[in-house]
């Protein structure tokens, strides 16, 4: 499953991608092309093949996220 990862700056996106670069999961970060209203700068994160370990190491880093959505 494919896990999109909506987050409000391009700080918390870096910090997500290198929390799980840490633990040997590759993402990939870029730019929401229509953020919401409440979404900040508005940076997806992408993680294939992800799991919810990723969502685990993200509260564990203290990443906050706007929104998050599994796809096949």
């Amino acid at each position: 499953m494919k896990l999109i990862i909506k987050l409000n700056s391009v700080t918390y996106a870096l910090k997500a991608k290198e929390a799980l670069r840490k633990n040997g999961i590759s993402s990939k970060i870029s730019k929401n092309p229509n953020p919401k209203k409440g979404e900040g700068c508005g940076y997806i994160l992408s993680v294939n093949n992800a799991n919810k370990n990723v969502l685990r190491i993200l509260e564990t880093n203290r990443v906050e996220t706007v929104d998050v959505q599994w796809t096949d």
